[in-house]
């Protein structure tokens, strides 16, 4: 007959049976009864042959399962030797913009370029006085309110060193400054000077909104008034050519490529920080600077000043700067630059100044202006 295979576990539980006690003859006849008890004899002493060898290998119905880690199973999925987590730098990930241009269908491109190509086109307006086209998403009452936060921090900042209306350098800034604003355009505007005293600071600027700031440190390179009348001539150009609405609006460019190329590409954005830096915010600044060179020019040539001191203090400013970085990393072009870039539109500047009717005027000019010194 054939034996049924069992489990090694059940199989080392079964113990060989008790000797088997001799079954009570009951029969009549003698010679029975006697086989039946040597049967019975011969039994006790052999096993039963369900168990007679332990040595032969059993059939296995089911394969032995191999032991293992309780958790190995889970940590299959996570872990790619050594214990690293390896969920997000698995072998077959790849950057989102790869994801995306494979799944982009030809019109994701065309509303996505739409949609940008639209926002640029309204937010695009136009010089006035160069005819320069650039992108600039900030009003002018936007650039009105940064002036006057702006205005209060820097009477905060400079407490105390700023200069009385009735001092004299305060009085000829104000002569100066009142000579160019017919020349500039801006609405809104509540002019007001302010002198700084800070002989170590070569500066000025002038706030949207129409307060100027002059720092004492520039008064000796302007070394009269038309030189004064050069530097507050670009100063005002920038706020008459809204430079400083461009300027956040460029930043939120910047910003925005910044942070679509660290999500897309998954690198730090430091390094598309300096990219656009030196190719896009550097340059455009530079550009910004001679506008606003090339607009005060202008201005101060019709308020009658002597368009050629505006050379004649780039030159000073020259000698006076001891260390000046590259260009191609500065916000500002070179003085060098600036001086032949001005040379060149001296010809436009001098027709200006005829055309104001300075020139009848001019022989006079320099007398009345010292007199007008002398009594201030």
């Amino acid at each position: 007959m054939f034996r049924f295979p069992i489990t090694p576990s059940l199989r080392m539980t079964v113990r060989p049976p008790g000797p088997i006690a001799p079954r009570p003859c009951i029969s009549k006849s003698t010679f029975r009864c006697s086989s039946r008890s040597a049967l019975a004899s011969s039994k006790r002493t052999q096993p039963p042959r369900s168990f007679i060898s332990y040595s032969r290998p059993v059939p296995r119905a089911f394969p032995q399962a191999h032991a293992r880690s309780f958790s190995s199973s889970s940590h299959r999925h996570f872990y790619n030797g050594g214990n690293r987590y390896r969920r997000f730098d698995g072998p077959g990930r790849q950057p989102l913009i790869v994801h995306l241009l494979q799944k982009a269908r030809p019109i994701h491109f065309v509303m996505v370029g739409g949609v940008i190509g639209g926002v640029y086109v309204y937010n695009t307006d136009t010089v006035e006085m160069t005819g320069r086209r650039r992108f600039n998403c900030v009003s002018h009452q936007q650039e009105l309110k940064m002036g006057e936060q702006s205005y209060r921090e820097v009477l905060r900042d400079c407490q105390g060193r700023i200069l009385p209306e009735y001092h004299p350098l305060t009085i000829m800034v104000n002569r100066v400054l009142h000579r160019l604003v017919p020349m500039a355009p801006i609405d809104g505007a509540d002019w007001k000077v302010h002198v700084i005293k800070d002989d170590n600071m070569v500066n000025a600027f002038v706030l949207p909104g129409g307060k100027v700031f002059v720092f004492t440190g520039i008064l000796p390179i302007c070394k009269d008034e038309d030189g004064l009348a050069a530097v507050l001539g670009h100063e005002i150009a920038h706020v008459v050519a809204h430079h400083t609405g461009e300027r956040m609006s460029n930043n939120f460019v910047t910003m925005g490529v910044i942070f679509l190329a660290a999500l897309l590409f998954d690198i730090s954005g430091n390094i598309p920080s300096l990219l656009l830096n030196l190719m896009y915010s550097l340059p455009n600044s530079r550009t910004q600077e001679a506008e606003a060179d090339n607009i005060g020019l202008m201005m101060m040539s019709k308020a009658c000043f002597n368009p050629e001191a505006a050379v004649d203090f780039w030159a000073r400013m020259q000698r006076a700067e001891k260390q000046a970085p590259p260009q191609f990393i500065s916000t500002h072009p070179s003085n060098y630059n600036r001086m032949e870039a001005i040379r060149g539109w001296l010809d436009k500047a001098q027709a200006e100044y005829e055309n104001s009717g300075c020139m009848g005027t001019g022989s006079w000019m320099p007398g009345f202006r010292k007199a007008s010194n002398d009594f201030w």
